[in-house]
């Protein structure tokens, strides 16, 4: 499994704030996704859309990103071909919030890795679709994230993985109180997360996908995006 980096330089149009910086890219790329009826069909598929991104880089001091100023968005995926023809379209594609620019594509080595840590917040939602905290508790919460990974590495490479194997020997919560993020006319909550992967293979393989497909649910929104500390 490779796992695929794409830098995206952008031009803002317009001010925006960072809260909704990550909804504004998520249209900017639901807006080339469709312009293609393969890619429109995963759109609109109730299915793990196996990439993720993170937020404008760099960061504002007060939040709000400059209207004419250039940034950088990266996003990753597990899937080559997407890529290829994110890599093509999205310098191509102009909307009211943003212009696409330049962009190039890197693959990321797989190394060991000792930590993953959320740089966009994880959402774990209960059996009732509802925040985590409201129908679990915290072992539940972690056997979640878990299962969510070995889904998505069952759909991409089929097999059986035991849900009781070992992936992290700590997972930790890095933000004091729940993080509200907005989604459509909503703000749901959603945590921050460090986890010290497991020394087995497995555990490996599930973190390195992880790094393309992102932790949790709703990662084609932005969220569950994850670094790694390698060994």
């Amino acid at each position: 499994m490779n796992v695929f980096q794409l830098y995206l330089k952008v031009f803002l149009m317009r001010e925006i704030k960072q809260e909704y910086s990550l909804m504004e890219i998520a249209s900017f790329i639901d807006e080339v996704l469709v312009k293609n009826p393969q890619w429109a069909k995963l759109h609109n598929e109730n299915c793990y859309k196996n990439y993720c991104f993170n937020s404008f880089y760099k960061p504002e001091p007060d939040g709000t990103y400059r209207k004419e100023q250039v940034y950088q968005i990266m996003i990753r995926s597990v899937d080559r071909n997407l890529m290829q023809y994110l890599e093509e379209n999205l310098p191509k594609h102009e909307n009211a919030s943003m212009k696409g620019l330049v962009c190039s594509v890197t693959i990321v080595k797989q190394r060991h890795i000792k930590a993953l840590y959320s740089i966009t917040p994880v959402v774990v939602k209960g059996p009732g679709q509802t925040y985590w905290r409201d129908e679990m508790d915290f072992a539940q919460f972690g056997q979640q994230i878990k299962v969510n990974l070995i889904k998505k590495y069952q759909g991409l490479l089929g097999g059986e993985i035991n849900e009781n194997i070992e992936l992290f020997t700590l997972l930790e919560l890095t933000n004091r109180t729940p993080i509200a993020i907005p989604y459509k006319s909503v703000k749901l909550l959603a945590d921050k997360v460090q986890m010290q992967i497991a020394d087995n293979l497995v555990a490996q393989q599930l973190a390195f996908m992880s790094l393309g497909t992102g932790a949790g649910t709703m990662n084609a929104r932005g969220y569950g995006f994850v670094n790694a500390h390698f060994m």
